[in-house]
């Protein structure tokens, strides 16, 4: 009799009724989301290293985590469709809302604790605790009234507790000095976001991007691009431009040249009648021969 209430017990007990499916995606939904905010933990510690990591690697993850945050609360909201041939009419509530937790297998007394209390729990556990400290006190650390540190006398990592006082030693430090500077640090943020969204809108108003962007040559590429061999080019350009050298001298031969041709050119054109007296050449055919004089006279 007892081997029998035995394997009744640890066999495996699940209601027709219970949407499985839908359990087992809320499952996978959840350790996604878990997994997603370890993974952003991992990225704003950079490994321990006193950097920032790139804002726009902090803000994907994080609408991520808000992504699959929306689809959780979803399913958990809107009801499953009922495929069961018992139920007339389709589900208008929660089937969620009816469910009892109970382990479906047979548990010993520690299990039940360490497998089951922490889900009936609604406190935060030991290690989101510790960290969630940890990280109040370094924030109070930055501030001028030391924030927690003050008010509850916690000690920071000098080991030293906190005196409980401000820059006025006189005056002891209350949550609402906690709060005026977390308001002053909120409106000093917000200041600053807004003076750079405002520089950007300026820049992208005074310049068009466009037009500064578009190259007309084409840019070469990284492999291949050698500024010794563009160096070399320039020199070349110079030398060229300058007239120096045996190819500088060669390009004002042949502009000479052309340039005899073209006074030639315009002569044949012009002929004999166009030619003025003080630009015609000195030729012996020009020259007036007077007759000889008769000496024996």
């Amino acid at each position: 009799m007892s081997h029998y209430v035995l394997s009744r017990v640890t066999r495996p007990i699940i209601p027709r009724s219970l949407p499985v499916s839908q359990l087992e995606s809320l499952r996978f939904k959840a350790n996604q989301i878990i997994e997603s905010i370890q993974t952003l933990q991992r990225t704003i510690e950079v490994g321990g290293q006193n950097v920032m990591p790139a804002w726009p690697d902090i803000l994907s993850k994080y609408n991520v985590i808000l992504s699959q945050t929306h689809s959780f609360f979803t399913s958990l909201i809107s009801p499953p469709s009922s495929t069961n041939s018992y139920q007339s009419q389709p589900q208008t509530r929660s089937p969620y809302e009816k469910i009892a937790l109970h382990p479906s297998i047979g548990m010993t007394d520690a299990q039940l604790d360490n497998d089951l209390i922490p889900l009936l729990r609604n406190q935060q556990t030991t290690d989101v605790l510790r960290m969630e400290n940890a990280t109040v006190r370094r924030l109070a650390e930055c501030m001028v009234t030391r924030g927690a540190i003050a008010i509850n006398g916690l000690q920071g990592q000098s080991g030293q507790p906190a005196s409980g006082y401000g820059l006025n030693m006189n005056h002891k430090v209350t949550h609402e000095d906690v709060l005026r500077e977390c308001a002053e640090i909120r409106e000093a943020h917000d200041h600053r976001v807004d003076r750079a969204v405002r520089a950007v809108l300026m820049l992208r108003d005074k310049f068009e991007w466009k037009q500064r962007v578009e190259v007309e040559e084409p840019e070469p590429e990284e492999l291949e691009w050698d500024p010794r061999v563009r160096q070399q080019d320039v020199e070349i350009g110079n030398g060229e431009d300058d007239g120096d050298g045996p190819e500088g001298a060669i390009v004002d031969a042949e502009e000479g040249q052309s340039s005899d041709e073209e006074e030639v050119v315009e002569e044949e054109l012009a002929g004999d009648d166009g030619q003025s007296p003080a630009t015609a050449p000195a030729t012996p055919a020009d020259v007036e021969m007077a007759p000889p004089v008769d000496q024996q006279s």
